[in-house]
């Protein structure tokens, strides 16, 4: 809404967005599960590997047949670029080229808009939930990085919108919460 986008159109994209944000890590399915359930940090081997399950995942839409296929794979490639162009795997080529090799990461309005969304999304939810590999963090702290990564990590319009609707998040989480 605040980029002038029609209700109509939003209405569209968002039950898009919806499905295609459930699937920005399918690429894992193809990363080991000794690697995904590793305790403790990764191995700088290990983080490439890991860093695979972007372009791996986009592959998967690579044939596509609707706007689906299109975001769903935007969202896969993407979904670890950095407002401050400090993520992955930045400016790539030919993505099934197995030889692929990260480039200059995206930067700012660069990265489109949805992987932004998903990114913040996706950092919330990992920060607040606990993991085979770690506990969950208290929710003063997620709030506090989630601010300091205003402009860096994350769009800072994103970042405003979220704290904007943050009771709902909030009121979404406790309803989803795994017990």
């Amino acid at each position: 809404m605040n980029h002038n986008v029609s209700e109509a159109e939003i209405k569209k994209i968002r039950d898009i967005l919806r499905i295609a944000a459930m699937l920005h890590d399918v690429g894992k399915v193809a990363i080991s599960d000794t690697l995904l359930k590793k305790c403790g940090p990764l191995s700088d081997e290990e983080y490439v590997q890991m860093q695979r399950h972007v372009i791996l995942g986009a592959r998967l839409f690579k044939n596509s047949t609707s706007d689906w296929d299109d975001m769903a794979a935007e969202i896969a490639l993407n979904h670890h670029e950095k407002w401050d162009g400090s993520g992955y795997p930045g400016k790539v080529g030919n993505i099934i080229d197995d030889n692929w090799i990260p480039g200059p990461g995206k930067k700012g309005c660069e990265i489109p808009l949805f992987a932004r969304i998903v990114a913040l999304s996706d950092v919330y939810d990992a920060l607040t939930s606990q993991r085979i590999y770690k506990d969950c963090w208290p929710e003063e702290k997620v709030v506090q990085y989630m601010q300091e990564q205003k402009g860096k990590h994350f769009d800072p319009e994103m970042v405003d919108v979220f704290f904007s609707i943050y009771d709902v998040i909030r009121a979404i989480q406790s309803k989803y919460a795994d017990n």
